[in-house]
Formats: C-alpha cells, structure tokens, sequence
C-alpha cells in the first residue's frame, strides 16, 4: 500500500504547472495525481531531487526547473514534460542549484557554481555581474526582494545583497540559512531562517558600519504575515485580535485561505475555519480525514483551495459554494 498520507513530503505547486509534482515522505520515485485522481509517476527527465527548484516565468507561462546534477529545464505552458535546454556540463552552467524568476529584468535569475545567470524568456543565457572579492565565488541560494529592487543570496555560512546595478553588499557572516524572504508594508527585510525565530531588517540598514543582519528585530509573523505565539493568533487580515487555537497543537500554524477573509486551522480532531465572529467552526466531516495530518499545502491563487495531506490521502479544501465542493469526501 502507499498510504496515501505517506506520500507526500513536498508538493510543487506554481502557476504554469498544472499538475503537482509530489516529493513522497519516504516512498520512492517522484509522483503526480493523474485525471482519475491515481499517484502516478511524473514522468520524463527533469529536476527531480528534493532540493532542485522551480520558478514559473509569469512572461510566457512556462516554469523552470533547475537541478544541480541535471541543469536548466523548461516546462512550456500546456506541456506534459519538462525540455533540458542547458546539462549541467560547464556550457555554460557546472552546478545550476537555485532559482527565481525577477519581472524587471526579464527572466529567471539562476544561481550556479560559476556565478549568475540570466535565463530569458526567449531560452538565451546572459551572465550577471557577480564580484567575487566580496560575494566568493559562489551566489548562493537567491531571493528577490522586487520592492527594494534587491536580490538576497545565501551561501556557505554568509549572505548577501546585490542591487540592480550589481553592487554587492554582505548581509551577515554568521548564519545557518535562509528558508523565506520577502519585504514588508514597512519596507523592511523579513527573514524566515532555517532555524531560530522570525526577525526583521530594516533597509537600508540604521548604522551602515555594521552588517545589516546584526540589526534585527524579531517579530512574531510568519511569511504569509500572521503572528502567531504561544496558542494566541493575534494578527490576521491585517487585523489585531486575540484568540485561542482550536487545539493544543500549534503545528501546522492556521493559514489564510486564499478567498475572501477566512482562516483555516487543521487540528487533531479535523479542520477549522475562524468565522466574523472569531469562533472556530469545525468543517463539515473533516475528523475523517485528520488525525495523521501532516501538512496543509498553498496552491496557485486561481485554484481558490488548499491542498490538505491527510488520513485519506490528498484532499482539496474549497469553499461550499463551489462547484467541486458536491465531491468533497465522497
């Protein structure tokens, strides 16, 4: 048996791919969900290791995929398989690893064991300045920061800024890892570390003879931008309440839906959604599903669902009023 719940570590889930590609907790091969709703195996050559990266190039609705011991893949908009447009051969990538499509420039900034890249939409390769008397020789893992106009890369134990005109600037010297970045209503840096507490950085940083990352400020928030401590949601909708959390679990933390004003919470005893009167309702027949949950897991917003990792395998969460709701746990 697979046990469906098994199944799933890691979901890729972009806009231009129009089926998950689903990385199993410790089950082998890489899989999707076919027509009929079947595990099935993705299928093809493309960057299938639990570490490769995808980014979707919102300019011609394809997704790119990068992987360190296969190279550069595309997925145009509308096909079943991946295309390698570049082997991670030295022509001219050696170990492409990470990736994300940056609107200004273009195309896919691409980060490589020989510098960086610029993947056009067109399929073109440009190299990007990239100083190594400062950055070494490696970018990194990268991050676009587009309201600051900025990109963040972390690597081997340092971080750094570039800006658009190449300039590179070190962010800390001192660090484990970045998992999220993004920037914030107040123009500040929000990190999302591999470990420890969530922290702010303001930008351009308060005293410049110092590294910016030394200049934090935690903060409660996770990336979507609720905070959450100690069983108390106290900000949601961009709005302040207190509340208490439907179970004595913190993990999975409650998550936006991505229509209209609602919250959603799963728990050991099923799935709750936060109404205006900030009382938790328990959704219809979801303790059937719970008990082994895992995770919940964000989709591309024209889905208008969630995708919940359950008990009984793969799950889409919708709204009542929608069409596919008359096949929900059936």
């Amino acid at each position: 048996m697979f046990q469906p719940h098994r199944m799933t570590s890691k979901v890729v889930a972009v806009p231009g791919l129009d089926r998950p590609i689903i990385f199993p907790l410790n089950r082998g091969g890489v899989w999707t969900i076919d027509n009929t709703r079947t595990f099935v195996r993705f299928g093809g050559v493309f960057p299938d290791h639990y570490q490769d990266e995808y980014a979707s190039d919102t300019a011609s609705g394809g997704v790119i995929g990068v992987s360190w011991k296969l190279g550069v893949f595309r997925l145009k908009r509308g096909e079943r398989e991946f295309q390698r447009l570049y082997a991670a051969d030295g022509k001219p990538f050696v170990h492409p690893f990470s990736a994300v499509y940056v609107a200004r420039f273009g195309g896919t900034v691409i980060s490589d064991n020989s510098g960086l890249y610029l993947l056009k939409s067109s399929g073109e390769v440009e190299r990007m300045s990239w100083d190594t008397s400062v950055g070494g020789t490696g970018p990194g893992n990268v991050f676009d920061l587009p309201e600051l106009k900025l990109l963040l890369f972390t690597s081997y134990g340092h971080a750094y800024v570039r800006d658009d005109s190449g300039k590179i600037t070190v962010f800390d010297d001192s660090f484990n890892g970045i998992q999220a970045a993004r920037v914030t209503a107040a123009k500040e840096i929000f990190i999302h570390p591999t470990t420890g507490d969530n922290y702010t950085v303001p930008w351009p940083p308060a005293d410049p003879t110092r590294l910016p990352a030394k200049q934090t400020t935690h903060t409660y928030e996770n990336f979507e931008g609720m905070t959450v401590y100690v069983g108390d949601l106290v900000a949601i909708h961009g709005q302040k309440v207190s509340i208490d959390l439907p179970s004595r679990f913190d993990y999975p933390p409650p998550t936006e839906f991505p229509v209209g004003n609602i919250l959603v919470k799963l728990a050991d005893n099923g799935i709750y959604t936060l109404n205006a009167e900030r009382k938790w309702d328990l959704v219809d027949r979801s303790e059937e599903v719970t008990g082994n949950v895992y995770d919940v897991f964000h989709l591309p917003a024209e889905n208008r669902a969630l995708l919940v990792n359950g008990r009984r395998g793969l799950l889409l969460l919708v709204l009542k009023t929608d069409k596919r709701a008359t096949e929900c746990l059936k």
